[in-house]
């Protein structure tokens, strides 16, 4: 049998996904012959979720007419993409210094690349998504956290470290709240879901006459979403609406600094809270105007993701095209 078909890997905080596609259809159309997506195994550590994702490829591959050629591996976090090493996955326990892309590739007996979601999720938007055509490109993922990946003359840019594309540690408040990373105000602590939410339940605190909409929408839920703060300001609420437009302010700044660095051609948002689509982008799009003078914005676009939740297990099937030069 040919060596024709790829596997590729996603591995997330809660969930994991493994899908199956011949190597060249796949990087034309990014549709997996077959995929699995099921909650991550508890209790989450390295052993037991490599041995899963093993015992999933290895049933795809008896299920399916042709051999494996190449792996592709996503995982959140810092990674060193060029030895293939998680370096801290803070979501699980134990995923420190895991020489992942190696466990894999002898398991299966083929070559491996690793890269973090993010990346491989720029990777998917820019080869099938939002982004295709686009020479320069920049992608955020606003969920959770922010995260982010940057192209360059068509390729992934990794940088020092595999640092590059970390916009989610851009500093928008000098005197925000301290970030996971040590450093006060990234766009993450400002504008993520998670930070939406936390500004929202302060708000709620600070201004018990106002918000009505969005108490409403509450209930007997301890704080909002970034969701119910959206659809409160959708619905007149003006105490969402001032949320909602400090988030695209801050998002604006960010966007702004990244502007002026790389001057991209294209800028997708991806992620949960990107979900709403023109409803986050338009108020964007007009912060930015207070913010960029130097480039002319009408020359860069600003675009919803269009792979949704899968990207990153699309994008590492992508992975898997480029390490084989298919």
């Amino acid at each position: 049998m040919p060596h024709n078909l790829l596997l590729a890997f996603d591995i997330g905080g809660t969930k994991l996904a493994v899908g199956i596609a011949p190597v060249a259809r796949f990087r034309q159309t990014g549709t997996f012959d077959a995929l699995v997506k099921e909650p991550i195994p508890l209790p989450g550590t390295p052993d037991v979720v490599t041995q899963r994702l093993v015992k999933i490829g290895r049933q795809l591959l008896a299920e399916s007419n042709g051999q494996l050629a190449g792996i592709g591996i996503s995982i959140g976090g810092p990674l060193d993409h060029l030895t293939g090493t998680v370096l801290n996955f803070p979501h699980l326990p134990g995923w420190r210094n895991i020489p992942l892309r190696q466990q894999l590739s002898e398991a299966f007996g083929a070559p491996a690349g690793l890269d973090n979601d993010a990346n491989v999720g720029a990777l998917a938007e820019h080869r099938l998504g939002a982004g295709k055509g686009a020479m320069s490109m920049v992608y955020l993922t606003i969920s959770t956290g922010i995260g982010g990946g940057v192209i360059v003359n068509g390729k992934l840019h990794h940088g020092v470290a595999s640092g590059a594309g970390e916009v989610g540690h851009i500093t928008v408040q000098t005197d925000g709240p301290r970030c996971a990373c040590g450093n006060h105000g990234c766009l993450e602590t400002m504008a993520s879901g998670t930070a939406i939410a936390r500004r929202a339940g302060q708000a709620l605190a600070d201004y018990p006459e106002q918000g009505a909409v969005l108490r409403q929408m509450l209930g007997a839920q301890s704080a909002p979403t970034a969701q119910q703060v959206f659809a409160a300001a959708a619905a007149g609420d003006q105490l969402a609406r001032m949320l909602w437009e400090q988030t695209a302010k801050y998002l604006a700044i960010g966007l702004g600094s990244i502007i002026h660095l790389l001057a991209p051609q294209t800028i997708v948002l991806g992620g949960g809270v990107a979900q709403t689509g023109e409803g986050l982008l338009n108020p964007v799009r007009r912060n930015l105007a207070n913010h960029v003078f130097y480039i002319p914005l009408a020359s860069i676009q600003l675009l919803p993701a269009a792979l949704g939740h899968d990207s990153a297990v699309i994008g590492a099937g992508l992975l898997a095209t480029e390490l084989l030069n298919c």
